[in-house]
């Protein structure tokens, strides 16, 4: 059984490196194109095979139904698997990629953050991957009349996403840019993508120093997180 379960991986591992070379080469292969290649591959040619060399005797209605079930079945994996990846393309679409810590309304004191139902709805439909309504707006914080600023949002930030936002590569950065854009503002104003970089840079500086270690842990409480 493992020798036969070792050959036949190896037969996957080759099959599928085929049909890498071929979507590589001609760059053509739609998904619905990449469907019936995988349905005539890995069905349709093994089960011909299997008639031809069978020494057993069946019926045309046997093949055909054979054949009817092999491609239903197969139809039905791959449409299962398109929409999973589907459903993740766009959930990542609408967190830029991020995943997140769990939120519940009931444990987020709407007071810290002088959020409003909208705000603390969207909030909880970012961290859930869901596109939002509207954006989340960071006003003055009541607990301690802190104005709602760019540093505090990063904050936010570091504690909702999953490992952090702290010391990003380029990349993450960007990202974080745009999830930042279209997911944030300020009480009267957008925020100003020009000062991101430098305000990023700044923050983490006092993160490393220590100097938000007060504001993490309020901001945590706040979330019921901690």
């Amino acid at each position: 059984m493992e020798r036969l379960a070792e050959i036949m991986s190896r037969w996957l591992y080759q099959s599928r490196k085929e049909l890498i070379l071929i979507w590589l080469k001609y760059n053509v292969l739609t998904t619905n194109k990449l469907s019936v290649l995988v349905i005539a591959f890995f069905g349709i040619i093994p089960l011909t095979v299997y008639f031809i060399i069978s020494t057993a005797r069946y019926s045309l209605v046997q093949i055909f139904a054979s054949y009817i079930f092999v491609t239903l079945l197969f139809s039905l994996s791959i449409l299962l698997v398109i929409t999973w990846f589907k459903s993740v393309q766009l959930f990542n679409s609408n967190v830029q990629g991020f995943s997140f810590v769990n939120l519940s309304s009931s444990g987020i004191d709407a007071g810290f953050f002088n959020f409003t139902e909208k705000d603390v709805e969207n909030l909880l439909r970012l961290v859930n991957g869901l596109p939002s309504k509207e954006k989340i707006i960071i006003r003055e914080v009541a607990r301690n009349k802190q104005s709602g600023n760019i540093r505090f949002l990063f904050t936010l930030l570091n504690l909702i996403v999953r490992g952090g936002i702290f010391r990003m590569d380029t990349g993450p950065k960007e990202s974080l840019n745009k999830l930042i854009s279209n997911r944030f503002k300020f009480d009267n104003s957008e925020i100003n993508l020009t000062t991101l970089p430098s305000s990023y840079s700044k923050w983490c500086s006092a993160i490393q120093d220590g100097s938000y270690d007060s504001v993490q842990i309020d901001i945590s409480i706040a979330l019921g997180i901690r």
